[in-house]
C-alpha cells in the first residue's frame, strides 16, 4: 500500500509545524530569566519607601527579557554615628557565570549621608542581549551595600 504525496506533504507539515511551536516555545523560555537578588547591607539600611516603614530585603526583578533594564529604587538610611558614603557590590551568584550576562549599577553620586538620614537611590538592573546563549533561565545573587565612614 502506498502514501499518496498529499498524505506525505499533509504529514510532513504537521511535523514542520510542531517542530516550530516547540522551537518557539523553548525560545519563549530561553529569553525570560527569573530572578531574585537578596540585600545585605553594613552601617546602613535600605527601605522600599520614603516613609522608612517597608524595608527592603530582596529584589524580585520579576521576568527580564536579555537586553532589557530594570530599575528599583530604595531609600538607603545611615544607621552608624558618623556621615557615610556608600558602596555598592553583588556576591553568590547562582549559577556562578550568571554575573557574565548581568550588570547591577546605580545612580548614587558620592554624596555624603549623614547621620540619622536617608535618601533615594535607584539600582539598575541590566542583562546583556547575549545571555539568551547561556541556557541561564532562574538565578539569584546578593546585593551588597555598605556605608563607609
Amino acid at each position: 500500500m502506498s502514501v499518496s504525496n498529499k498524505t506525505k506533504a499533509i504529514v510532513f507539515t504537521a511535523i514542520l509545524l510542531a517542530l516550530l511551536l516547540a522551537a518557539l516555545i523553548g525560545l519563549t523560555f530561553v529569553l525570560r530569566l527569573s530572578s531574585t537578588g537578596t540585600i545585605k547591607t553594613v552601617g546602613c539600611a535600605a527601605y522600599f519607601d520614603a516613609a522608612l516603614t517597608q524595608r527592603a530585603t530582596s529584589i524580585n526583578w520579576g521576568t527580564v527579557t536579555p537586553g532589557s533594564e530594570k530599575n528599583q529604587t530604595l531609600y538607603i538610611l545611615n544607621t552608624s554615628n558618623v556621615p557615610v558614603n556608600l558602596t555598592l557590590g553583588t556576591e553568590n551568584w547562582a549559577p556562578n557565570a550568571t554575573s557574565h550576562y548581568i550588570a547591577l549599577f546605580w545612580n548614587y553620586n558620592k554624596t555624603a549621608l549623614g547621620v540619622n538620614k536617608a535618601f533615594p537611590v535607584t539600582l539598575m538592573f541590566d542583562t546583556f542581549s547575549n545571555a539568551t546563549s547561556s541556557g541561564i533561565t532562574n538565578f539569584t545573587f546578593d546585593i551588597i551595600i555598605v556605608a563607609n565612614g
